[in-house]
């Protein structure tokens, strides 16, 4: 009985063994061809590159720009990368997509239906630095496909808004679930003027998280053509859009009247304070500093931080916070002063 399972054991060891040796020998030869593909790819760079150039700087032709198999494709994916990253001018940016689309439109194509994500991600962020925008219609295909992954979603939303692709909005409307508003905003954000506009005029068919990265972009943009939509968010809506109404006033720094808002100094919710706070550090209306002072006060930190940091931003404001240091009788008030009064000077 013993011998039985001692010959087991062994028998079990040596399997295990045996296939532990050939893990590790498919490592070592997949390695191995990786490095060997790496060289060869390199050694077509060295090649490519001044051909390439040449092409898109003086519209030198040559033979050498038959890029038959794998091995050339991806070095010339990779010269093109290059050289994207560092041509401004419209005439080069031109000639380099011209060569792209005649010479890499099929491998990119077939690359977006591989079926490793990893390819797949990889044609998507090259088509973006690119601006491979012949390829269009096959990032959209993507971005509209239903089995498809989180970051290939993303991904493709944002070269169809580089590309300022005129169904962007509605893509966003009916096809960006799962999407987060910081995602949407990213994607917004790239979006021209005209554009842009039909997600203010649709605003209110829009879910909220694309609620809410239309009122941030409109905010971030930081112009005054967007005043009016903002305050209309603050005066019709509740809860986090009208919070993400005030922090884009923050950022535009103005409103038409300051009455509307400064009853969010008394509200309930610690976030409204703590925006009303906000706000009228970025209008430094002189009015506004008495009701900065009451804010110091408050029972919340987060709104006594953003008060000392709004007061900091008027003329006088380090006056004011010494004020409150030398007479206030709420000690979290004075250490906020001391705080915001002494930022930067440690540490």
């Amino acid at each position: 009985m013993l011998k039985n399972e001692i010959f087991f054991l062994g028998l079990l060891a040596a399997v295990i063994s045996g296939l532990l040796l050939l893990i590790l020998l498919y490592l070592v030869i997949r390695k191995w061809l990786e490095d060997r593909e790496r060289r060869k790819i390199n050694e077509c760079i060295e090649t490519l590159s001044p051909l390439i150039f040449a092409y898109i700087t003086e519209g030198e032709a040559s033979r050498h720009f038959q890029l038959e198999g794998k091995i050339k494709k991806k070095a010339a994916e990779e010269v093109l990368t290059k050289l994207a990253a560092n041509l401004t001018g419209e005439e080069e940016t031109g000639k380099l997509r011209e060569f792209a689309d005649r010479n890499l439109r099929n491998y990119f194509q077939r690359q977006l239906k591989s079926r490793r994500w990893s390819t797949r991600m990889n044609a998507l962020y090259t088509i973006e630095d690119l601006h491979f925008i012949e390829l269009q219609p096959q990032v959209l295909e993507a971005a509209k496909r239903e089995r498809i992954s989180h970051d290939e979603k993303v991904q493709s939303l944002r070269i169809l808004a580089a590309f300022q692709f005129e169904g962007i909005p509605d893509l966003l409307l009916y096809h960006s679930e799962n999407l987060s508003d910081g995602e949407l905003r990213n994607i917004i954000l790239r979006l021209n003027e005209n554009l842009f506009s039909h997600f203010i005029a649709d605003f209110h068919r829009a879910k909220n998280p694309l609620k809410y990265a239309v009122v941030d972009a409109a905010g971030i943009r930081k112009e005054l053509k967007y005043l009016h939509f903002i305050e209309s968010v603050y005066a019709s809506y509740d809860g986090e859009p009208r919070l993400r109404a005030v922090k884009a006033l923050s950022s535009l720094g103005m409103v038409k009247d300051i009455t509307p808002y400064l009853d969010l100094r008394h509200s309930e919710d610690w976030k409204e304070r703590m925006m009303a706070a906000k706000l009228f550090g970025s209008l430094k209306e002189p009015e506004l500093m008495p009701y900065l002072l009451d804010l110091l006060h408050d029972r919340s930190w987060w709104v006594r931080s953003q008060a000392g940091q709004s007061i900091m931003m008027f003329p006088r404001g380090k006056e004011e916070l010494q004020i409150v240091l030398d007479t206030s009788d709420d000690s979290y008030a004075r250490d906020m002063a001391w705080e915001w009064m002494n930022k930067g000077e440690f540490g």
